[in-house]
């Protein structure tokens, strides 16, 4: 008989799961220094798992290592925001295709708990973070309706960023608590139940358009180049 052995994260993944809940937090904030030996005491271990965890994170883009000054925490800019959103938008477009052709109905029906909790989340005008967590739940559930372990995995990562990416606008803009419109997503949905692609390209790029829109202002830039 085959068995699936569940095997324990490795100390280094412990350690980069520490350090990127931080970051998303908001808890290290942009430009903060990431000391090795600092951060081996805080976490109790060496700094070999502390030095492996940092190349991950700066693989996933939310730290970066820089000549003569170390390791800091990203500084994201307008120009990671069009690369983060235009990589999500292109995955997100061919995966609607695989979604449509081999997700249940049940499966794309489950997709609607995130957006009815987004919208609650906004219409009690919780924490604009709170709510941007159930947008990219959604997100992130509907790619991965495609079974494609590899494609999620991809799609997972980008979202790490996106994440980094909202907590930098939202602290410049305070109007993105209130300048949601609940149709992004909901067209998205519709398209994927109605098994339409095209429907569901357009829906995307929609989403897209009017998300880069609403988070320029965030980054210091009026609109979309």
């Amino acid at each position: 008989m085959n068995t699936d052995h569940v095997h324990p994260p490795q100390l280094w993944e412990v350690v980069a799961e520490r350090i990127r809940a931080a970051i998303l937090s908001g808890d290290l904030q942009a430009g903060s220094k990431l000391v090795e030996r600092e951060l081996a005491e805080r976490f109790g271990t060496s700094r070999g798992p502390v030095r492996e965890a940092i190349r991950e994170l700066a693989r996933e883009g939310l730290v970066v290592e820089l000549p003569r000054r170390g390791t800091i925490v990203s500084t994201l800019t307008a120009r990671d925001l069009i690369e983060v959103y235009a990589v999500r938008e292109a995955l997100e477009i061919g995966a609607s295709k695989a979604v449509i052709a081999r997700a249940s109905a049940a499966e794309l029906e489950g997709l609607e708990q995130h957006l009815v909790a987004m919208e609650e989340a906004w219409q009690a005008k919780t924490d604009y973070l709170v709510a941007a967590a159930h947008d990219l739940a959604f997100h992130r559930d509907a790619v991965a309706l495609t079974g494609n372990g590899r494609l999620a995995a991809m799609y997972d990562q980008v979202l790490k960023t996106t994440m980094l990416l909202l907590r930098t606008a939202a602290a410049a803009n305070p109007t993105l608590r209130a300048g949601m419109e609940t149709w992004v997503h909901r067209d998205i949905l519709a398209a994927l139940v109605a098994r339409e692609p095209d429907r569901a390209r357009e829906a995307i790029e929609a989403h897209y358009r009017h998300a880069e829109d609403r988070l320029f202002a965030g980054f210091g830039a009026p609109n979309r180049p």
